[in-house]
Formats: C-alpha cells, structure tokens, sequence
C-alpha cells in the first residue's frame, strides 16, 4: 500500500530511487534528511525534493516548528505541493497543535489551496488554538471568493473565537468598502447575526474604535438587579456618545460589576474585569466636552480624573440629581429611559470599599472574592 502511494506521490524518476539514494540526492541539494529540512523545501515550493523526502521516507504527516507539512503548504499556498501531500496520504484536518491547513490556507487568501483541502475532507468548521475559523480567516482577510466557497461548503457563519471575534463582526472591520458589503451580504444571507458577546481582540486596541455614534441611539443592559434602557443625544456630549457608542459595541461592559455605590447620590461601573484589556484603556483618554444638560437624576456622565482631557471608560449614573456634579464640570450624555427602578435596586451593601487599583490590577478575581454580592452588567447591548 505504502509503495502505491509513493507512486502516486512521487516522479518516475524519484521513485525509481531507493530511499537511501534519495537521502544522498537531498544532501547534495544541500537539504538534510530532517522535518525542518522539508518544512524548508515546502516553503521554497521545490516539489522535486519534497517527492525526495517522501522517497526517503519522511511521513507526509511531519511536524516541524508546531506545524504539520500540510500547514507549511498551505501557507505556502502551492497547489503543486498540496497536491503531493495530499496523493502521499496527508490527513486535510492535520495540526501541529497551533492551527489547521485551512485556516492557514484562508488566512493567507489561498483560494486554490482551500479548495483542494475541502476537496479532500479539510473541515470547513476545524478552528485554531484561539477558536479562530477558515470562514473568520477568510472574512479578516477580505477574501470574497473564499468566503463564498466555505459557507457552500458548510461553514459556520455564526461561530466566534475564544477572543470574541465572529465573520460578521470581521467583515464590518474590513477597509474596502466592496469587500465590506458583499461578505457582510453573503454571510447575512447565510443567516449570520450581529455577534453577541465581548470582542477581546478589539478590545485589546482602544486606539482603533474611534467610529462616530449616531445621533440618537439607545443601549438595553440586562444586569443581575434588571433590566434598564439608556438614550444618548449626541449632541449633548459628542466625545462621550462616540466613547460610549464603541464600548457598547465591542461589549466593554459585560459582565462587569458595579463597584462603587454612593447611596442616594451614583451608582459607578466601566473598569473592565480583565486586567490586561484595563490596562490598555486606562490612559485612553478623551477631550472634555462642553455641559449641555445637568446632572438629574438617571442621567449618566463619564467619571474624570483631576486634569482636563481625563474621561477613559468609568461611568457613573445618577441616583438623584446632583448640581454640585454641574459646577465640578461632569457632562451627561445620556439618560436612564426605562427601567430606573432595576438601577436603584443595584446593591450597594459595600459602598465604595472596592479598590479601583486592585481592580485595575487583580479584575474579576479581587472582586469575587472580597464582594461576592455585587451586582453586575450581563450584557449591555445597541437596540436595534
């Protein structure tokens, strides 16, 4: 069986070799007889020393460097040596333990490549290590094509990444305005829906969600005390509806808790409970906008540092209506339309106990296990 194969794999010429000939063949080519040293002829596309290596007997299945030889070729993105590995007996689904041959294929927009893998048995849901999929591969990538082919294929439209990336949430990222349109088209007609839950790879980049909110809009956060619906007027504080607006978008605010409770005067939220993604936040700063409306009760207002310009992503709503916040230069953006009676039920047995820097530093942890009962944010989320 294993020499039928070879034969298939592999040139008259090649084959007529004995592996051990082969073996001398590659050294004179200035290979050596390793997995590195084929991953590197994979890489160079020199299929005549690939047919060398399998004659000599390396499996078609190697792993160097974490990856297996099909991962190599797809990157690669050489139909000729896919094809070699592939006749040899190459499993389409193979790992080093890092990605997959078709996520590696679709992240690299090798159409010709993926298609010869779903040919051959390639799952077109197989994801990586961080959960990322040949369909979000392809999607990230712009790769129209592609995209067309793995959700014929079956692909998932609604999967989404251990990170929080989905292929919808992908494509509304993409540049090109084409792009963007016909894979956010082709994957609603697949029946893909806005993503749910928080996007940690966005996240990890405050400097690129900069996107300008609409005029109007309105977020429903469902929180373990009920639920309650904001309306924000951008007008009344552009900076902090665009912040807000981007937050809200990417789910900042999910499970997150509310960790300082002024009874009668604030309720206060917007620390993120992952210490990393708290981090690349605390000095993303934006201007001060100028005090259009006051501080009434049920009206939310970026909280601020002692400088100017000092506004990242804490936000306090208010319990009652505080003009003194006026006069210290708090600027509401937004008000509490329903669902205020959930807001004024949030515990605030604690009171401001919490230490914002332990949770900036320890996150969900410090909090859990020091106040157990605090209540927090399940989801805050754009009414469609």
């Amino acid at each position: 069986m294993r020499a039928m194969v070879l034969l298939i794999a592999c040139s008259l010429a090649a084959c007529e070799m004995s592996p051990k000939q082969a073996r001398r063949e590659l050294i004179e080519q200035d290979y050596s007889y390793s997995r590195n040293s084929m991953a590197e002829a994979i890489r160079n596309k020199d299929a005549a020393a690939l047919e060398l290596f399998l004659v000599a007997g390396m499996e078609p299945g190697a792993v160097s460097a974490g990856y297996a030889m099909l991962e190599h070729a797809a990157t690669a993105g050489d139909t000729a040596i896919v094809a070699i590995l592939l006749a040899a007996g190459a499993d389409p689904n193979a790992s080093g333990g890092v990605s997959t041959p078709l996520v590696e294929a679709a992240a690299w927009g090798h159409g010709g490549v993926a298609g010869q893998l779903l040919a051959a048995g390639a799952a077109a849901d197989a994801a990586d290590a961080t959960g990322r999929t040949p369909l979000l591969a392809a999607v990230e990538k712009g790769a129209v094509a592609l995209t067309r082919a793995l959700l014929a294929a079956g692909a998932n439209p609604n999967t989404r990444s251990k990170l929080g990336s989905t292929p919808l949430g992908a494509a509304q990222k993409l540049e090109d305005q084409a792009q963007r349109d016909e894979i956010a088209g082709l994957l609603a007609a697949a029946g893909a829906v806005r993503g749910t839950g928080a996007d940690l790879t966005a996240l990890m980049a405050p400097e690129k969600l900069t996107a300008v909110a609409p005029e109007e809009y309105e977020v429903r956060f469902a929180t373990t005390a009920g639920a309650f619906v904001v309306a924000v007027e951008r007008r009344l504080a552009p900076h902090a509806a665009d912040r807000f607006y981007n937050l809200v978008r990417h789910g900042f605010f999910d499970s997150q808790r509310f960790f300082r409770i002024v009874r009668g005067r604030l309720v206060q939220f917007g620390l993120h409970n992952t210490p990393e993604i708290a981090a690349r936040w605390y000095g993303a700063t934006i201007p001060d906008d100028p005090r259009h409306g006051e501080n009434a009760r049920g009206t939310l207002a970026f909280a601020a540092g002692e400088g100017a310009d000092s506004r990242t992503t804490q936000i306090f709503i208010n319990l009652a209506v505080n003009a003194d916040f006026d006069r210290l230069g708090f600027v509401p953006f937004g008000r509490v339309v329903e669902g205020m009676d959930a807001v004024t039920a949030i515990n605030g047995e604690y009171g401001e106990l919490p230490e914002q820097g332990r949770i900036l530093a320890e996150g969900e942890e410090y909090l859990a296990r020091n106040f157990p009962a605090l209540d927090r944010i399940e989801t805050a989320r754009l009414v469609e």
